[in-house]
């Protein structure tokens, strides 16, 4: 390293690898997790093996565990001492008073943390993240989820051949802002064209096909098929909406109902029979999800569905929703029995049987969320249909709970300022009001007016508060192209509003249903996060890794054939060591069984650590290590580390470790494979100085 006008002390860390306390004494220690009484040790280089021992024996301590490999790469002895009688920070403080110690740290306890998607709806989602909130009037249990903040932590990064869903349904709205970017697209077809590009016997099959009235377009009769579609694979991270349970999944759509509420078997089989056309094409279809069910069997459906199995496809199919018992009271297709099916009832968010869930302990394979599941809604359902819709105004980081006002307008997140405006009388608007959002006292005028007024004074939303306790419902008559978002709050929050500040409005494009219909997609959803993760099993292996990796729950035994509900980290993680089972497979050529906190090559970091910065854990060279150098620029460091594709890192800096990381160099830097450099132009003058790099994400 060259020499520098200040001392330097450079670390490499891994992500929540801490660095070094090293050149002075501390007496406290920043606020993280560590073993008490351990402290890793390491010498100056012109201190060798014997003469290391020696200054430990003279303080009574020894090596618990010496990084012979990681000594011997570096020049520097180093490892692992222990007191029973002194602390950390104690033996910090003397182990750095002896000038032959280079650095000394506390052994630190690690967590694995996955970050949390900033899609705005997420913590309504209870079915991937349940924290015990109360959701759509009902509160749950922390942890009675499918565990998909964790599962995705330990997934592979975004296919470059995405798996494909088949969504056979009342079709799906391929125009939705949070469906459009995942919906599986016929690349051989000219939409539109009216020609029959690819020769497949359908013409202008762009986004899927409509066999119930033979067109070519799947739009949504109704709304069920798009509310299956979101939950199975929203576009997620795009801080809009929802997320899906694969959001890197595609969603194909093939419409078999006229009404949105009926299908015909002969429309269901031959979308079976274009979804294996499709597969034997090369689409990379896994799973097929069948949302609906019926009482008659229909051995041309069973052998549709069979051949489907045979070219690799998987089915998910409802249980149903009459609270009947599945062994005696068959339930089609749910009840075919065969071998590439799974059956799935609906779960509370408290993790029981939802109280109008179909079961069957040899019949029905699993359970998963279906009550009370917030998914995405047609476009014109919102504008046409007067169904009730999801609402919510944020403020000030309070979410408000919210009804819709019925016909009125979409909003995605309308952000404005909101301005109080009376009972909504002409004269009550001020004039501040253009452009922003209307909050007005209900009573007097009908809501059409209300609404209207505000039109007319320029405002882009409305938020009508009750004049009594509590919430109400509304509705502005019928529909009309241009009405603006609106919404309902109780009286209390109509209060706690704050005018002249800033305010978010979501309104319409989501909505909650209940049933297994909805916890159908779920599972889906796991398929292809299997198949993503594990593309070369077969069905049996991929249902299995469903199936047998679910929890357990006292309230599903006798009820389902696994007694369990969905796990969706388990499917990547199987024996729950924090290493993915893919990851092990490439690596060590097991899918399981691997000790997360071994090193295997020797180069001081365990198989947990070189997993999260994406290095090489049979590979001593491969590891991520900070080195510096002075820039040409004055009194500024060239920092330096290997980069692996895809991660994000952040640099920091201190100039007392003892206070912790409290300088940011940088964050957010992408990789730039294999090395990222980055110089940090402000340098402090005088005393050490100790860099750290981690890895975000």
């Amino acid at each position: 390293m060259e020499k520098t006008p200040y001392s330097l002390c450079v670390v490499g860390a891994l992500v929540f690898f801490t660095a070094i306390f090293a050149g002075q004494a501390a007496t406290n220690l920043p606020g993280a997790n560590y073993v008490e009484g351990d402290v890793i040790v390491t010498f100056k280089s012109s201190i060798g093996t014997n003469a290391a021992q020696q200054i430990l024996s003279g303080r009574s301590l020894g090596w618990r565990k010496r990084f012979g490999e990681l000594s011997r790469r570096r020049g520097k002895q180093t490892g692992l001492v222990h007191s029973k009688n002194k602390t950390t920070a104690q033996l910090i403080v003397e182990l750095s008073q002896n000038p032959d110690v280079e650095t000394a740290e506390p052994n630190y306890l690690r967590t694995f943390s996955a970050r949390q998607p900033d899609d705005p709806l997420f913590g309504f989602q209870w079915a991937l993240d349940n924290t015990g909130q109360s959701v759509n009037a009902t509160t749950g249990t922390v942890g009675d989820d499918i565990h998909f903040v964790s599962a995705w932590g330990l997934s592979q990064t975004s296919p470059t051949n995405p798996p494909v869903a088949v969504v056979i349904d009342s079709g799906v709205d391929y125009t939705h802002p949070d469906l459009a970017g995942n919906m599986w697209v016929n690349t051989g077809e000219i939409p539109g064209n009216g020609k029959d590009d690819d020769g497949d016997g359908y013409v202008d099959d762009y986004y899927g096909y409509d066999f119930a009235d033979n067109l070519p377009s799947p739009m949504d009769s109704g709304y069920h098929g798009t509310h299956v579609a979101g939950i199975i694979a929203a576009v997620g991270n795009n801080s809009l909406g929802v997320i899906g349970v694969n959001y890197h999944a595609r969603i194909m759509a093939l419409r078999a109902s006229s009404d949105g509420e009926n299908l015909s078997d002969a429309a269901i089989i031959e979308a079976i029979q274009y979804a294996i056309l499709k597969k034997n094409s090369g689409v990379n279809i896994v799973v097929i999800n069948e949302s609906f069910g019926g009482s008659g069997y229909n051995s041309a459906e069973y052998a549709a569905m069979q051949a489907a199995g045979n070219v690799g496809i998987i089915f998910c199919v409802a249980a149903g929703n009459n609270t009947n018992d599945n062994d005696t009271t068959p339930m089609y297709p749910a009840s075919y029995g065969l071998s590439n099916e799974i059956v799935v009832a609906a779960t509370d968010q408290n993790d029981t049987l939802a109280s109008f869930s179909n079961y069957g302990a040899s019949s029905v394979d699993i359970g998963a969320p279906g009550g009370n599941v917030l998914s995405t809604l047609p476009v014109a359902v919102v504008t046409n249909s007067g169904l009730e819709v999801f609402s919510t105004v944020e403020q000030g980081g309070t979410q408000y709970s919210a009804n819709d006002i019925k016909y009125s307008g979409i909003s995605t997140g309308l952000t404005a300022k909101v301005y109080y405006c009376g009972l909504g009388n002409p004269s009550e608007f001020p004039a501040a009001v253009s452009n922003n959002i209307a909050l007005i006292q209900r009573g007097t005028l009908t809501f059409a007016s209300k609404v209207a007024n505000a039109m007319s004074a320029g405002a882009r939303a409305a938020i009508i508060y009750n004049n009594v306790s509590g919430n109400f419902l509304g509705t502005l008559g019928g529909p009309a192209p241009n009405w603006i978002p609106a919404v309902s709050v109780s009286l209390a929050d109509g209060q706690a509003i704050q005018t002249n500040a800033t305010a978010t409005i979501i309104h319409g494009l989501y909505q909650y249903l209940d049933g297994t219909s909805m916890a159908t997609p779920q599972v889906s959803g796991a398929v292809t996060f299997a198949a993503m993760n594990f593309p070369n099993e077969t069905v049996t292996q991929r249902i299995q890794r469903v199936l047998g990796n679910a929890d357990v729950l006292p309230g599903l035994a006798g009820v389902v054939r696994t007694g369990a509900r969905l796990n969706l980290q388990r499917i990547v993680d199987t024996d729950t060591n924090g290493l993915p089972d893919w990851w092990e497979l490439a690596y060590f050529g097991q899918l399981t069984g691997i000790n997360s906190n071994a090193d295997p090559d020797h180069d001081g970091v365990g198989n947990f650590a070189e997993w999260i910065a994406g290095t090489n854990p049979t590979n001593a060279a491969s590891v991520l290590k900070l080195a510096a150098s002075e820039a040409t620029a004055a009194n500024a460091v060239l920092l330096s580390w290997p980069s692996v594709a895809g991660k994000i890192y952040r640099l920091e800096k201190s100039t007392d470790l003892a206070s912790g990381f409290n300088f940011l160099v940088m964050t957010n830097i992408a990789a730039t494979p294999p090395t990222n450099t980055l110089a940090d132009p402000a340098a402090l003058s005088g005393g050490s100085q100790f860099y750290r790099v981690e890895v975000e994400q």
